[in-house]
This record gives C-alpha cells, sequence and structure tokens, in this order.
C-alpha cells in the first residue's frame, strides 16, 4: 500500500472509503439511508429513490445541476431538460446504434491491436498509461473525425478537467480545469469551422450537414463534442481499468473468458455495474418533492448514487455473479438521460479485452501492488495498473 501523504477529508462526501474498496464506499453511502442530507448535499442511495428520479425529470433537474461548472456552452443533450432535450434525442440517438459503431469496428481493433503491440514484447506495462488512457480518446477522434495525432493533447486537457481537486459538479471549475476547458474549447471551435468547410465521412459532418428545424448551431455542436469529451473518454478509460484489474487479480475468472470470449459480455456488465466510472449522477430539485418518505425542498443540489442502487436486491451483490449479469445496471443512468454512448462504450470495452486476449492471454497485477482509485475526482478510475505477463516468442504474430 502506497505510503504517500493525503490530504485530510473535509467533508462526508471526502471521507468515503473508496480509494481501495469501492464496496466499503458504497456502505458508507447508503448507511445514513435512503434519502438524507450532508453537508448541504441530498444522496438518493437506494434503487427506488434512484429510479424516482429518473422518472420525474420535471422536478429533478439535469441542466441546473450543471450550471456551476462554468462551460460556455450548454452540454448537449445531458444539461438540458424537457421538452427540447426530445429534439437533440431524436437527432443525435441514430448517429451513435450499434450499427453505426460496427461500421468502424475493424479500424478500432486495428487501432487497439497497434497500441496493445507497442507493449507485449516487454512483458509488463501500466494498463492506464499504455492503453487505457490511449484508445478512447482515439475512438473519440475517429468518430468525430479529428486528427489521431492530437491524442495526447486531448488527453492532457481531459486529465486535468476531470482530476481537479474539488470537481463534483457542485463545486464549479478550478483554474487549472478551467484553463484546460477553454483550450479544448476552443480547440473544437476551430474545427468545428474547419468541418463546414470540409466535411467528411464521420458523425461530427454529419451533425453539421443537418438542416431545416434540425440543424445544430455552432454552439450546440460545441456542447455535444464538449460533452462527448469530457464524458466519454476518462469513463471508458475508468472502466477499462478496472475491467483489466478485475481479470489481472482473478486468475481463473481471466482464464473462463479467454477461454470463452462469450463470457466477455457479462462480465464486463458485472464490472460496470460494481465499478462504475460516473456512480454521482447531479439534479437539482425545481420544486418540494417526497421521495421515499423524506422531503427534499425545492432548490437543493442532489446526488444520485447509482453505485449504491446498483447494489439492491441480490445475494453477495459486491461480488460478479455472471448468472446474474443480464439483470441490468444503472451505471449509464436511467430515464430520458440514459448515457447517449452507452453502445460506443460497450463495443470499445469488448474489443479492449477480445484484442488484449488474442495478443497477452495472461497476465497479472505486479507483485506487491494494491490498485486504488483517485479521490475525491469527478470520475472515479485507477491511478496506475503496472501488470506483468509472458513475453509473447515471435512466432505468435498475436494477430
Amino acid at each position: 500500500m502506497s505510503t504517500e501523504t493525503v490530504e485530510q477529508p473535509t467533508g462526508f462526501f471526502e471521507a468515503a472509503p473508496l480509494t481501495f474498496d469501492r464496496a466499503e464506499g458504497w456502505r458508507y453511502f447508503r448507511a445514513p439511508g435512503e434519502v438524507y442530507q450532508r453537508d448541504g448535499i441530498w444522496f438518493l442511495t437506494s434503487h427506488a429513490a434512484v429510479r424516482f428520479a429518473h422518472q420525474h425529470p420535471e422536478i429533478f433537474s439535469s441542466a441546473k445541476a450543471f450550471d456551476n461548472l462554468g462551460s460556455p456552452v450548454t452540454l448537449i443533450p445531458l444539461a438540458v431538460d424537457p421538452p427540447d432535450h426530445v429534439r437533440y434525442r431524436r437527432l443525435l440517438d441514430p448517429l451513435f446504434a450499434p450499427r453505426v459503431i460496427g461500421a468502424i469496428e475493424p479500424e478500432l481493433r486495428r487501432q487497439v491491436r497497434e497500441i496493445i503491440g507497442a507493449f507485449a514484447d516487454r512483458g509488463s506495462c501500466d494498463v492506464m498509461e499504455d492503453l487505457a488512457n490511449l484508445f478512447p480518446t482515439q475512438v473519440f477522434l475517429t468518430l468525430f473525425g479529428l486528427p489521431l495525432e492530437d491524442r495526447d493533447t486531448f488527453i492532457d486537457w481531459v486529465r486535468t478537467i476531470v482530476e481537479a481537486p474539488g470537481s463534483t459538479a457542485s463545486d464549479g471549475a478550478t483554474p487549472e480545469a478551467a484553463a484546460a476547458g477553454a483550450a479544448l474549447f476552443g480547440y473544437l471551435q476551430d474545427f468545428i469551422v474547419a468541418k463546414r468547410a470540409h466535411p467528411g465521412d464521420d458523425v461530427l459532418s454529419t451533425i453539421l450537414a443537418m438542416s431545416g428545424d434540425d440543424a445544430f448551431s455552432d454552439d450546440e455542436v460545441l456542447g455535444l463534442c464538449f460533452l462527448f469529451t469530457l464524458a466519454g473518454l476518462d469513463t471508458v478509460t475508468a472502466v477499462i481499468g478496472f475491467v483489466l484489474a478485475r481479470l489481472a487479480g482473478d486468475g481463473e475468472l481471466r482464464q473462463r473468458v479467454v477461454d470463452d470470449p462469450d463470457l466477455t459480455g457479462p462480465v464486463i456488465e458485472e464490472i460496470l455495474r460494481l465499478e462504475l466510472p460516473a456512480p454521482f449522477t447531479p439534479r437539482v430539485v425545481l420544486s418540494d418533492v417526497e421521495v421515499c418518505g423524506v422531503t427534499i425542498p425545492a432548490g437543493s443540489f442532489v446526488f444520485l448514487v447509482l453505485a449504491s442502487a446498483n447494489r439492491e436486491d441480490r445475494d453477495n451483490a459486491d461480488d460478479i455473479d455472471l448468472a446474474q449479469a443480464d439483470r441490468g445496471h444503472l451505471s449509464f443512468g436511467g430515464g430520458i438521460h440514459r448515457c447517449l454512448g452507452s453502445h460506443l462504450a460497450r463495443r470499445e470495452l469488448r474489443i479492449v479485452v477480445e484484442e488484449l486476449h488474442r495478443m497477452i492471454p495472461a497476465y497479472s497485477v505486479a507483485e506487491g501492488y494494491v490498485p486504488r482509485i483517485h479521490w475525491p475526482s469527478g470520475t472515479l478510475h485507477l491511478t496506475s495498473l503496472p501488470i506483468t505477463f509472458p513475453v509473447r516468442s515471435p512466432a505468435s504474430g498475436g494477430a
């Protein structure tokens, strides 16, 4: 276990014991009840409470919840309430459907094989730095028709924004995060102008080509790109780390997945349920509302604790249970704001696991290393994940 100095927690939220054991952390958040207030924030922790909020977007505002982030544009479609939200989802959902993702899957597989090939002969790597941080950013750039050579710059911007101290959606942006956000915003703004002049065969060009009542303004396109960059990169990076940490730490489970690739999907679903990277959904209550017998006053800031809700009504709820993997979970949210990129995220995760197992079927966490997450943070993710593995022979090829 690391002996580095850790800042002392300053409140209920920051004091959560999530760094090494998320199961313990979600018990901490669930213990005070289904609905309660701490340090000016209301927490909804039960499945019933969370689902109630999902089903009543007219009361639990997503738009108001993101006012404090200081984004120069509206985050489309996350920070939009009904009825305007309907238009955005009608236009955007088809662009992120499985068939669209399937069309670029061969290219994404080629990219991830190239990334894995860069360390496959070393016998060790840090999953977070050498794989998880790289691939999701390349997927975004590929999907939106942006230059792959800008990958590392994107990674630096996103890391600065999501790892900023206090980035819990209720505190506002730090100066460092604001500067990174401004740089990212400026880059996207310039590229949208260029794309309008020279469209390509990509999602961004398709959106820019919409006309009439369906047409997106530049600010709306910027809001979508900004959201996808922040919500789609670090979250998938985080889950890649969590999935491979589980498989690296459980040789029996890893071997089962290697021997039967059909188990890849169920394993990913269970790890998504247990190790979701965005476990707190922020909302602002627009009117007094009773939830599970507790009245929350209008104007209150609320966290929907998806992670604790995911653990209800199951035996051994903190363990992977492949027999119940098809029961579903709330890790991609629910209601009208269910994650726009869920199909893309699932495909990315499956591609990573399948291609890694083709090239490196046996691997384990480096001896003596205990995985930990960065906390508090806007997104939960491992700080590092060093793994070791046998060096492949030249004849194996790995393809």
